[in-house]
């Protein structure tokens, strides 16, 4: 039987990208981020997507992405922070692997993502600020966020300090075959 994916999921700034690429550096596993590959496959970047076919046809192809990615390969995999948001993703998703949330205290993530251009989704609103949209956004998107069952904090840690975590707890994970997705997170988040 195949090794199951390792999905690194998210919120917007938390460095889903950077740790994926350092677990599949790590564990030697083919990497595959699914933004990137939306943007190869469509010849276009993600904001020329969301700017020409709008948020719900970017939306189509993540979840085409997802079913694609539901039987186990053994890659480690990078979604975007929406990509989860959607049930059907999430169980297609966990179907094939095991998924890890992170997230960051918003203010950090701001900090993140001052100098932040090409993220459609971030885009202000006259007299709006950074923060105030990320917590706009974290509250829209925080109750799908929480039907995934292993968060990692990645506030004031460095990627490899959360790749690690992850490696640890994916050990603990494939060493008991406990991956209940109705755990969750810790409720005190």
């Amino acid at each position: 039987m195949p090794l199951r994916n390792l999905v690194i999921t998210g919120f917007v700034g938390t460095g889903k990208t950077t740790v994926a690429r350092i677990l599949a550096r790590r564990l030697g596993r083919p990497f595959l981020d699914f933004d990137e590959e939306i943007a190869r496959r469509a010849g276009r970047s993600i904001p020329e997507i969301f700017d020409q076919d709008g948020e719900a046809a970017f939306r189509a192809m993540e979840a085409a992405l997802c079913r694609e990615w539901s039987t186990p390969r053994g890659w480690v995999l990078a979604t975007g922070g929406g990509t989860c948001l959607h049930p059907a993703n999430r169980a297609a998703l966990a179907a094939g692997g095991h998924l890890f949330f992170l997230y960051a205290d918003l203010n950090e993530v701001a900090r993140r993502l001052a100098d932040a251009t090409d993220r459609p989704l971030l885009r202000l609103r006259p007299g709006e600020t950074l923060l105030e949209r990320l917590q706009a956004l974290w509250n829209a998107r925080e109750a799908a966020y929480r039907a995934i069952p292993h968060w990692v904090d990645t506030t004031g840690r460095s990627p490899e300090a959360v790749a690690e975590e992850i490696l640890q707890r994916l050990h603990e994970l494939e060493r008991t075959d406990d991956d209940d997705p109705h755990r969750g997170p810790d409720p005190t988040l």
